[in-house]
């Protein structure tokens, strides 16, 4: 009984970790992620056109089927006329991902499905550029993360600062069967 359990716990820890579920984040101190969110208004995080700029990734093990990109931008008036391009580089050339949405004077996530074309980037360290304000229309942002996620990974909360990532969906999974393997061998004792 003991060795089907464990057999059986084995097999739900595998199946929940490892498939290639991974987060990366990347946040201050790199670039001009703001710190925490009284920074959120303030030089130099609280950014206009012509104050573009990029980051770059930690490389991601291969082995995932799918990866996404989070990106957290406080201020982002996108209902209203803002344009905020997100571009990754793909080998030597710059594309488009699309434009981060949002409300007014609030973290949120933008997320974009990263193509498969993207994978091996991504596995490498993937590079991206914000071009802040396309339009020149006197619109600002901040951005707090980057987050790629692969194959259902959760990105932490999107206010800068806050990085407690969840726990993939086997491991809680897996406590629970120790938990009733725990109480099974004490009522045998």
């Amino acid at each position: 009984m003991f060795r089907l359990f464990l057999s059986t716990a084995a097999s739900i820890l595998a199946a929940g970790v490892a498939h290639g579920a991974s987060v990366d984040v990347v946040e201050y101190p790199d670039g001009y992620f703001a710190p925490d969110t009284d920074s959120t208004l303030d030089s130099p995080y609280y950014r206009s056109a012509d104050q573009d700029w990029g980051w770059t990734h930690g490389a991601i093990s291969p082995g995932f089927l799918e990866a996404n990109l989070q990106i957290s931008a406080y201020d982002v008036d996108r209902s209203s006329g803002e344009l905020d391009e997100i571009f990754a580089l793909d080998g030597a050339n710059w594309i488009s991902l699309g434009y981060l949405e949002g409300s007014n004077n609030e973290y949120s996530y933008t997320e974009f499905s990263l193509d498969s074309s993207l994978f091996d980037d991504i596995e490498n360290g993937l590079e991206l550029r914000i071009d802040i304000d396309t339009a020149d229309a006197g619109w600002i942002v901040t951005l707090a993360k980057s987050v790629i996620t692969t194959d259902g990974a959760v990105a932490p909360p999107p206010t800068p600062g806050a990085s407690a990532v969840p726990l993939p969906a086997g491991l809680p999974l897996m406590a629970a069967a120790f938990g009733m393997l725990a109480l099974l061998h004490r009522r045998r004792s």
